[in-house]
């Protein structure tokens, strides 16, 4: 494995969320334990674009990156996974996420944050 590939399975992971949030809001937040509302389903969708959009950006990221551009990109979207994870544990811990989209994103945000530092420093 190497860097190109952790930012291409992040992508594609991150591509899921996006259609899950975009298409299937409803069903993706009842999994979370949020309560539906039509400005959360509005909200939620423009959160799926969003999530879309990065994940065209990961899956570019080893086509115009050089290796030293990657390596200081996957630190960063390293960082990313750990801001992601630590606003959702927070989430969590007040009882405002729950279920398995909160808890199988967490696990997939340390899994990628330490992918990401472990193969950037590899880059270097």
């Amino acid at each position: 494995m190497n860097l190109n590939l952790v930012f291409r399975i992040s992508a594609i992971i991150s591509a899921i969320n996006g259609v899950g949030l975009l298409f299937m809001t409803g069903t993706f937040f009842e999994m979370a334990g949020f309560t539906l509302s039509p400005s959360l389903i509005t909200c939620g969708q423009f959160l799926g674009v969003t999530v879309l959009f990065l994940a065209l950006v990961q899956w570019r990221i080893p086509d115009f990156a050089g290796e030293a551009a990657a390596s200081s990109l996957g630190n960063l979207w390293g960082i990313g996974n750990i801001m992601w994870l630590v606003i959702l544990g927070y989430h969590m811990m007040i009882g405002q996420a729950a279920g398995a989209t909160a808890y199988i994103n967490a696990v997939l945000f340390v899994i990628f944050a330490i992918l990401f530092f472990m193969y950037s420093r590899k880059s270097e």
